[in-house]
């Protein structure tokens, strides 16, 4: 697969595979029923800088590992359960 010859990890590559699909799905799909397709398009391209820049899976809040489960569920995720929960308290 031409992104493991990019140095990439087999999860990033398969991140980077999913991302650029629901890229593409969102892209030619018009409106995404469940949210934003705009705000949800930047959130993948913001994935797959993190990916490009060697980041990906690593929390924006506190700089630790973003959990397996967490990445499975959403590849785009920028921050990790315990900080996606205190912002969710937060705005609460």
């Amino acid at each position: 697969m031409k992104f493991i010859a990019m140095g990439l990890t087999p999860a990033e590559t398969r991140a980077r595979a999913r991302l650029l699909m629901r890229r593409a799905v969102l892209s030619h799909a018009g409106r995404d029923r469940s949210e934003d397709p705009e705000a949800e398009l930047n959130r993948i391209e913001a994935a797959l800088r993190r990916i490009d820049e060697g980041r990906y899976g690593v929390c924006d809040e506190c700089g630790e590992p973003i959990g397996a489960q967490v990445l499975l569920a959403n590849p785009a995720s920028p921050v990790c359960s315990g900080c996606a929960a205190k912002e969710r308290h937060t705005s609460a």
